[in-house]
């Protein structure tokens, strides 16, 4: 088993994602103790934005790439090298602004990238994901409440966004744990946080 863990938060310290990331591990390595992990945190090092040179090396297929494009391309492919290695991802991503962190969707549009983790026929203009035979497990803190049935529920852009883009690389099965609340007062907070972790470390027996 090989677990790809990605972490987007900027915070270093007091980081909610982070801290309950940890523990799952933890949790889950108890069950998979021959398990192979590997850690990108684009939170503290995010990959650079996609520019002019680098869109028109990815359209253009590997052997007619000069050195230049090869080189503008290279840590895409480390990412999606080691996205593809993964058997399972775990991705921290709090929400930004009722979305993903700017870091995050950097990292996003660095992997999702046409012939290797999507394809798409010119003939029958259909899609299919790539990165199949994966599992993905999202930690989402949150400053408001966002989860289904509540009045900001319609403002949530982070986890349907990442269910979205997961499905469209070919890992539709997506297991997402919101933490809400995290502006409330402390007993608040802590009883979400809480409430998470117990989640999270049931889910990791089975995962």
């Amino acid at each position: 088993m090989k677990l790809l863990e990605v972490q987007s938060s900027v915070r270093q310290e007091n980081s909610i994602s982070r801290s309950l990331s940890y523990e799952f591990v933890q949790a889950w390595q108890k069950n998979h103790s021959h398990a192979q992990h590997k850690k990108r945190d684009v939170g503290a090092n995010p990959p650079a934005h996609p520019t002019e040179l680098w869109t028109k090396a990815n359209y253009t297929p590997p052997e007619a790439r000069t050195l230049e494009m090869a080189g503008v391309l290279s840590h895409s492919e480390q990412l999606i090298e080691e996205l593809l290695w993964a058997d399972r991802l775990l991705l921290g991503v709090p929400m930004y602004n009722l979305s993903v962190p700017s870091n995050f969707k950097a990292y996003l549009d660095n992997v999702v990238r046409v012939d290797r983790t999507f394809a798409f026929d010119k003939q029958t203009f259909t899609l299919q994901g790539l990165a199949t035979g994966k599992k993905a497990l999202i930690i989402s803190p949150s400053a408001g409440d966002y989860t289904p049935g509540t009045p900001m529920a319609k403002w949530d852009f982070c986890e349907p966004y990442l269910r979205a883009i997961l499905e469209f690389i070919g890992i539709a099965d997506v297991t997402a744990i919101a933490i809400p609340n995290q502006f409330m007062p402390d007993e608040i907070r802590q009883q979400e946080m809480d409430a998470a972790r117990t989640k999270l470390i049931a889910f990791a027996t089975m995962w």
